[in-house]
């Protein structure tokens, strides 16, 4: 009766292990795309006010210097979704000071070959 008790302790424990590690990767996959959404929102938003301001009869101007901006910024949501991403995985940032160490060896040793 004994190694049943423990059978199920220890069954019941490896259960709230893995829900807890699976709430965890809910809740990062969740904050990831809200935070993927709201640089969708910031860097689209200001493009379409224009467009609809133009829409309803109002005068813009698209070569002006405000379009133009609006316009690099609805085209820069698709460069900033792998810095949201590379900002929220710790595997990403290992990987970029692993690849900057070595760039810096690599760097350090080709001044060291052109001094001597």
């Amino acid at each position: 009766m004994n190694d049943e008790h423990d059978e199920f302790q220890v069954a019941f424990q490896v259960t709230l292990v893995g829900n807890s590690a699976l709430t965890t990767a809910g809740r990062n996959a969740f904050v990831t795309s809200l935070m993927v959404c709201c640089g969708f929102v910031v860097c689209v938003t200001p493009n379409h006010i224009v467009v609809v301001i133009n829409f309803y009869g109002f005068t813009t101007t698209f070569g002006s210097w405000y379009y133009h901006v609006t316009a690099v910024m609805m085209f820069a949501n698709c460069c900033i979704n792998p810095f949201i991403y590379a900002a929220k995985y710790r595997e990403f940032q290992h990987g970029v000071r692993l690849l900057k160490a070595k760039l810096n060896i690599g760097h350090q040793s080709s001044q060291a070959s052109q001094v001597v």
